[in-house]
């Protein structure tokens, strides 16, 4: 395993593909905004990966 955790699956093997819900993200948004977006985004793609490991039962 890599530094990234990033898995090449066999060739023919199965995938998964997850996504959550849109993150918007206002043009007019104060750098206090983007941040709070960033700290969304972080959260949503824990989330997701947690959620992707589990569904193929892999340990995190």
């Amino acid at each position: 395993m890599s530094w990234d955790r990033f898995l090449l699956p066999y060739p023919f093997g199965r995938g998964l593909f997850l996504w959550g819900k849109p993150i918007w993200v206002s043009p007019e948004a104060t750098e206090a905004d983007l941040e709070s977006k960033r700290v969304e985004l972080e959260e949503a793609l824990n989330r997701i990966t947690a959620e992707a490991d589990a569904a193929v039962m892999r340990e995190g």
